[in-house]
């Protein structure tokens, strides 16, 4: 056989085996589709809104700003604002002034809704300091809770429990002086009874704090499955 014949049997061998390969792909790529095809629609994908981010898995007894002592499960027939504070944090002071307490002012005179801050710092959170705070604030002590208890305790139930993000200390002396001692989770903490049903921080409109609280006192009210609402759980 001649080298030309060689070549020739060559290229037609490789001109062969390309188009076996592409037959395949176009084989492969057809059943492919029609399974996409045959298969049922996805549904409820990528809901934004859900019902339940989390429950609490534990109680923790701890000090009213007047010394008299309250339980996380004491507020499990209301809804509930929890936000981490310190009497001397910049940052809190604005917060609570900027948007908590708009949202205090629309739904205080609700019988089942309660402001909870819960202290970071409780050795210099003092109750006569917090106090003050409330009375700065021209807020009712009914439902307006400041929380303090052991450091350890609290920030352990705060982020094991409650899924505030950790704390840590701050130690640059301009930084402290501009946002405090300790960083901390700025959120807000929305429950429904036990229930965690909305995280909100200042890059989201304001209104929609307030229209999940309207909706989760609504759904307060409704019984569950038919049955009749419960005192306490």
């Amino acid at each position: 056989m001649t080298d030309k014949k060689k070549i020739t049997l060559i290229y037609v061998g490789v001109a062969v085996i390309s188009l076996m390969i592409l037959a395949m792909s176009f084989l492969l790529t057809t059943l492919r589709k029609e399974k996409r095809d045959q298969s049922p629609p996805a549904t409820d994908v990528g809901k934004e809104n859900v019902d339940v981010l989390a429950v609490l898995a534990a109680d923790i007894e701890l000090e009213r700003q007047d010394g008299s002592k309250a339980r996380i499960s004491d507020l499990h027939d209301k809804v509930w604002l929890a936000v981490q504070y310190y009497e001397s944090c910049p940052m809190c002071a604005a917060r609570n002034t900027n948007f908590l307490l708009d949202v205090y002012k629309e739904f205080r005179l609700e019988e089942d809704f309660v402001v909870v801050c819960l202290s970071v710092d409780p050795e210099m959170d003092t109750g006569e300091k917090l106090a003050a705070v409330r009375d700065r604030l021209k807020a009712d002590k009914k439902n307006w809770w400041f929380l303090k208890g052991g450091q350890k305790e609290l920030r352990d139930y705060m982020t094991e429990v409650m899924f505030f993000t950790s704390i840590r200390e701050r130690f640059d002396e301009l930084e402290i002086a501009a946002k405090g001692r300790w960083a901390h989770d700025m959120g807000i903490h929305l429950y429904r009874g036990d229930t965690l049903v909305h995280k909100w921080h200042e890059g989201l409109p304001p209104e929609q704090l307030n229209d999940e609280v309207r909706a989760a006192l609504h759904k307060l009210g409704e019984p569950e499955s038919g049955e009749p609402k419960s005192e306490k759980l």
